[in-house]
């Protein structure tokens, strides 16, 4: 796709990495078939094809207008389309220069900011969000329909976690409103990993990983450091682990093990911010365990 970036970011780290991203783009249309946005609503603009449309426009200067911005905040970042396109462009940092961009150049309204800010600051504290599920469940004959669905009558079970005992291992992240919400995710993939060999283990105080800050735009910012960085930190040291330890992460854990972007400049910050920390950042593929964790020292 040939672009002409605008004066204000032709010239800076990420308007260069935007025209590269832009530049493997074909508009073929192969992404909308996984697009959940695009299957719902069918506008070519709430698809990876038609948001690249409106970034590409936006940073050769084109005015910046709420239509975009909605456009792009209706994006879920899942990244189902970088699964089919077959030029590998990559949507999920594409979108992310977008979005960032479109905060700056954009005003939301009083309440829309204010309901952001309320999200940013509830969801990634699970204790918070745990006791707001359970009132809503106790209220919910008085709530709105559409609320009533979505907090359901009773919490889900967990249900059993197999013990490790497997050579391989992987961690998994418990996140912030996933064990009040759907504790039963990591409990069945450990499950199913045990059946395979593959004892996943919990990460112990891990907290918020920063996804739903991040998508929110209120925190990775320079001179802040993520919650996520609990996991990277929290009095453990870490070191490489064997070829078959990965992380388990659900989409919005994504800033945690991402490469060259966000996590690089958060571990600098971190190692700045508070001592004692042997942090290494994540790269070549390699991730990092916690000697202190049960079931992963030695």
């Amino acid at each position: 796709m040939q672009t002409r970036l605008a004066d204000f970011i032709r010239d800076t780290p990420q308007g260069k990495e935007a025209e590269a991203i832009l530049r493997k783009c074909v508009h073929c249309g192969f992404c909308t078939a996984t697009c959940p946005t695009y299957q719902v609503l069918g506008d070519d603009l709430d698809s990876p094809r038609g948001r690249i449309y409106l970034m590409k426009r936006m940073l050769e200067g084109a005015p910046v207008t709420e239509k975009t911005r909605l456009h792009l905040d209706r994006c879920l970042t899942c990244r189902a389309c970088e699964t089919t396109c077959p030029s590998g462009v990559r949507y999920g940092r594409l979108v992310d220069i977008g979005r960032e961009l479109v905060e700056a150049r954009t005003r939301r309204a009083p309440w829309d900011r204010m309901r952001r800010a309320l999200l940013g600051f509830a969801l990634p504290r699970s204790n918070f969000f745990s006791a707001a599920l359970g009132l809503g469940r106790a209220a919910r004959p008085l709530l709105p329909s559409a609320l009533q669905k979505e907090v359901g009558q009773t919490g889900e079970t967990a249900g059993a976690w197999p013990l490790p005992r497997h050579a391989r291992k992987m961690l998994a992240l418990a996140g912030c409103v996933q064990p009040a919400l759907a504790p039963s995710i990591n409990a069945a993939a450990a499950r199913l990993l045990d059946r395979a060999g593959i004892s996943l283990l919990e990460v112990p105080g891990a907290g918020c990983c920063g996804g739903i800050r991040f998508t929110l735009r209120n925190c990775m910012t320079q001179g802040e450091e993520i919650s996520g960085l609990t996991i990277m930190g929290g009095g453990s040291e870490y070191r490489p682990c064997a070829p078959a330890g990965a992380v388990r992460a659900a989409n919005s854990t994504r800033p945690v093990v991402r490469k060259n972007n966000v996590i690089e400049h958060s571990l600098h910050l971190a190692i700045k911010t508070r001592t004692g920390w042997r942090v290494t950042v994540i790269g070549g593929g390699q991730l990092f365990k916690p000697a202190t964790a049960p079931g992963l020292s030695g």
